[in-house]
């Protein structure tokens, strides 16, 4: 299978640069790092892909909360401004919502709003932190829950890597066991006490590029940062080379 593109998620910017008034100056970075797409969410859909298109970018998808996928309309369009397919959400109705009816519920809520989008050609993934690995109840974690009462033909997951670490479990295992439920990733690593740069951290990136021809439904690898101690564009920059000089990816 083809390899799903590499691009970057613009969280790491925010610190210090806006992504609204700093665009140029933020994709012009993108671009020079040999990133392919971003993820964001720009203030002006219509502007942002102009700018994308003058850099030979795509627009790789966009992060929602649960409640805006009460009425995917306002997605559908947003995406259609960009030329965007993808759409990943993280939780469900709070953050602090956990319990087994939360879980429920929130599945409805995202099986729904995914056939509805996948009429429109957009994917839905869900997007994991560590707390899904958590036990909930009936001895299954909310991961084990997800996996089994998400649609597949409505959403799919969109796998945290560094996550999936913090949540005690081996994001290589954990990819391969669920190739097949994995539509989206977000490349991470944490060194234990902070978000670092791809391959200063924990998370063996080895073993996972090994997994990645196995993703069969992967559209994205977008590279996430939460927050950088160096440079935002210096941070962006070594991890896109990471990449690529240690798996010629």
């Amino acid at each position: 299978m083809a390899a799903p593109p590499v691009g970057s998620q613009l969280l790491v910017f925010g610190k210090k640069y806006n992504t609204d008034t700093d665009a140029d100056l933020i994709l012009d970075a993108v671009a020079a790092a040999g990133y392919e797409a971003v993820e964001s969410g720009p203030k002006d859909p219509n502007a942002f892909r102009r700018k994308l298109e003058q850099r030979n970018l795509r627009f790789g998808g966009m992060h929602v909360g649960l409640k805006q996928l009460l009425d995917v309309k306002p997605v559908i369009r947003y995406l259609d401004a960009l030329n965007g397919r993808d759409v990943c959400n993280s939780g469900f109705m709070t953050w602090e919502s956990r319990s087994m009816r939360d879980y429920k519920e929130g599945i409805a809520i995202l099986n729904k709003a995914g056939r509805e989008l996948r009429k429109h050609g957009i994917h839905l993934h869900y997007h994991n932190h560590d707390f899904e690995f958590q036990r909930v109840a009936e001895n299954k974690t909310g991961m084990d829950i997800l996996i089994q009462e998400l649609d597949p033909e409505a959403a799919d997951l969109c796998v945290d890597v560094a996550w999936v670490l913090r949540g005690g479990s081996d994001p290589a295992e954990f990819l391969s066991r669920h190739a097949d439920a994995v539509g989206y990733l977000h490349f991470k690593d944490w060194n234990g006490s902070q978000w670092v740069e791809l391959g200063r951290g924990k998370v063996d990136f080895a073993r996972i590029m090994q997994v990645i021809p196995n993703l069969r439904k992967a559209r994205w690898i977008m590279i996430e940062q939460d927050d950088t101690s160096i440079e935002p564009i210096e941070s962006a920059t070594i991890s896109r080379r990471f990449l690529k000089e240690k798996f010629g990816y």
